[in-house]
């Protein structure tokens, strides 16, 4: 059967089901089988209507992911792919994404990381040899995919104007799951969190964390402490010195940090900006 014919006829039954019943979940295998027929939009207007109604959904989150990819929205397409992890695990097919992702982003040594250890475990997967095959011939652009990523992100942190803003940025970030501005005296400033985080408790804790270690490294001439990254068994824990203030990020197991630090540098950078044209205007 030839595949478009095969298409159609999956899409049939699917909009079938979803007309009797309008709360299916099959609005992923409908959204998915647009993808693969190149209808990007119908596939992201389905999508994100199921998502709507099923947001801890991980198979619609993954066709998302998919149908942003083939949008050539990556940190989009990230952040999707993040979200079916966290609801239904890590998994090669969740794996091999992500690789591709990164590939697109230009995060080559990433991509590589994955791949390679994709191949060692599936030697005769067709898509990883190709991938290997695709990174090797793009190595040499890894600088350029570095700068065409941080040309991206600094459109969308050049609006940001005070903290507020800033923590609205940070939890959009993939693998982010909460976000939070502490003053020295542990109180949250601005916070937006998952619901499974209390954000004063966890602004306290963040606090306490950095100043013990601050004191700490102090007491032995190890210098001054910049920032602490806390691995923990779900998620790591960022904390962040700025000014009179400490940014804390909660991040998903998963995260690469190397993608995250760029956006975070530039966020911070542009803070400090901020804070020096408004004391100086005061």
């Amino acid at each position: 059967m030839p595949k478009d014919v095969e298409l159609d006829e999956r899409i049939e039954k699917c909009e079938e089901i979803l007309a009797q019943n309008p709360d299916s979940c099959i609005f992923a295998a409908l959204s998915g089988a647009y993808r693969k027929k190149g209808e990007l939009a119908k596939a992201f207007s389905i999508c994100n209507k199921g998502l709507k109604l099923h947001p801890d959904y991980g198979a619609g989150h993954l066709v998302m992911a998919k149908i942003n990819l083939d949008r050539g929205m990556y940190a989009e397409a990230e952040k999707e792919l993040s979200l079916a992890v966290q609801a239904d695990g890590k998994t090669k097919a969740t794996e091999l994404l992500l690789a591709q992702i990164f590939l697109k982003n230009g995060q080559i040594r990433d991509a590589k990381m994955i791949l390679e250890k994709l191949r060692a475990t599936d030697p005769a997967n067709q898509t990883v040899k190709d991938l290997l095959t695709k990174l090797r011939e793009e190595a040499d652009l890894g600088k350029a995919g570095y700068e065409d990523m941080v040309a991206k992100e600094r459109w969308q942190i050049e609006k940001i104007v005070d903290f507020k803003d800033a923590v609205d940025y940070l939890k959009l970030l993939p693998f982010v799951l909460g976000a939070l501005v502490v003053g020295e005296d542990g109180l949250t400033v601005e916070g937006k969190l998952n619901p499974q985080f209390n954000r004063e408790l966890l602004g306290a804790i963040a606090v306490t964390i950095f100043k013990y270690a601050k004191k700490g490294m102090s007491e032995i001439g190890l210098g001054e402490v910049e920032q602490i990254l806390v691995e923990l068994g779900d998620f790591k824990l960022w904390i962040m010195k700025f000014e009179k203030y400490r940014f804390v990020l909660c991040c998903s197991a998963d995260v690469n940090l190397g993608a995250l630090k760029i956006r975070v540098v530039e966020l911070l950078e542009h803070m400090r900006s901020i804070l020096q044209v408004s004391s100086h205007l005061n």
